[in-house]
């Protein structure tokens, strides 16, 4: 916890929706702008939110697909910045982190984390309902990989659970690269406890943020692209907030800077 004056300091260098989520005045937002822009990341406090839940751009699907499908994911599949810098920041503002990548981005991104001190395990997303393209001469492109990285004493609400989680699809989906709810609501409550805030800086369609709400936990979405940002708020504005927020196990969730 920061004392009073340092606390202000940072605040005041931060965009004042993420402050005001920091300092316990706000449940939630969801800001548009480059993550690693002044504002952002860089001048976030150390340990300040519980876990990063984030599904970064995997740079490799964009390709031509024959008319079969579509794989131009546009932006959202672009590589805008260093994995080593993404999880150098996510280590340094989170106890639990939680990254979407491509596969070949799962060695580098662990071997940062390990690096930093944390325990980490390659998760992966089984798709109940996986596109059948190529299924008669490929195995079926049906899961996506999630690093996942836990500092000692971290806040985790599931027991002997494998990283293997499997299930559908989003369907109607606002984002090209969207996660389902089920999906990410699943990691918000493994690694957030009850009040707690949870931070994405690809928030696309905002699901994570969604999760968080209606799980009654906090969140802070970053998004890049201003469309998607106005996407989330309106899906996060539509969702209820739980009659009964789930009890906390174990551990407090990370204190406001006051």
């Amino acid at each position: 916890m920061l004392d009073e004056g340092k606390g202000a300091a940072v605040l005041m260098a931060l965009h004042p929706d993420i402050a005001a989520v920091l300092a316990g005045d706000s449940e939630g937002c969801i800001v548009t702008g480059d993550c690693l822009a002044p504002g952002f990341l860089l001048d976030m406090p150390d340990a300040c939110v519980d876990a990063v839940v984030s599904d970064i751009p995997y740079g490799v699907v964009n390709r031509d697909s024959g008319g079969l499908r579509n794989l131009d994911k546009g932006i959202a599949d672009e590589e805008t910045f260093a994995v080593d810098e993404i999880a150098g920041q996510s280590w340094r503002l989170a106890q639990s982190v939680y990254v979407f990548c491509g596969t070949e981005q799962v060695s580098e991104l662990r071997a940062c984390l390990v690096v930093l001190g944390m325990t980490t395990r390659l998760c992966l997303w089984e798709k109940s309902n996986p596109s059948p393209m190529n299924g008669e001469r490929l195995w079926l492109s049906s899961v996506e990989a999630c690093v996942f990285g836990r500092s000692p004493n971290a806040y985790f609400a599931e027991r002997c659970a494998g990283p293997v989680w499997r299930g559908p699809i989003a369907r109607n989906q606002m984002h090209r690269t969207q996660k389902p709810l089920w999906l990410m609501s699943r990691l918000v409550s493994a690694s957030v406890p009850a009040g707690g805030i949870v931070l994405d800086f690809c928030a696309g369609s905002g699901t994570t943020c969604v999760a968080a709400k209606k799980l009654g936990r906090r969140w802070i979405g970053i998004e890049i692209d201003e469309k998607y940002a106005k996407i989330a708020r309106h899906r996060v504005a539509g969702t209820p907030r739980p009659l009964f927020p789930e009890p906390t196990k174990g551990k407090e969730p990370v204190s406001s800077l006051f």
